[in-house]
């Protein structure tokens, strides 16, 4: 496996870890891979710092996810920025994202240090239902 591929399995299984950890509102889960200055920008365009994401754990529960169409672009030695797209079930609705991710390798460890999430349910057209390319799934999306 050539070292772009491992480190693409490496955060690919890392955004899942994220998103699993929400899925089960593991804060401890979540907070050993936020990077101590992390900050995102949601869906809406309002900005969290890694307190608000931390404190937004336990709100409405996330159902199922499927991550797919991931992009691994290596910036530098510990440095990597990912793009890739969501789809999350959420109080009963789908919502599909454009996802952007940039991880930070400290002491070893892969951490995400920024995240912005586009929402594209309609702005790209219909998004298809079919399981994505290099896909992770986790729960059952009934009715898609």
């Amino acid at each position: 496996m050539s070292e772009h591929a491992a480190l693409e399995q490496t955060l690919l299984a890392a955004e899942t870890a994220l998103l699993d950890a929400q899925q089960r509102g593991d804060i401890a889960a979540l907070a050993a891979l936020l990077a101590e200055d992390f900050e995102e920008i949601g869906s809406g365009g309002r900005h969290y710092d890694r307190a608000q994401v931390l404190h937004a754990i336990g709100g409405t529960p996330l159902e199922a996810f499927e991550i797919g169409d991931f992009h691994l672009r290596a910036l530098a030695e510990d440095l990597a920025l990912l793009r890739f797209h969501t789809r999350l079930r959420r109080g009963g609705i789908v919502l599909h994202s454009l996802r952007s991710s940039l991880w930070r390798r400290d002491h070893g460890a892969w951490r995400i240090a920024f995240h912005q999430g586009t929402s594209c349910a309609g702005a790209y057209g219909p998004v298809p239902e079919a399981p994505m390319k290099h896909s992770a799934r986790r729960g059952i999306f009934h009715g898609l």
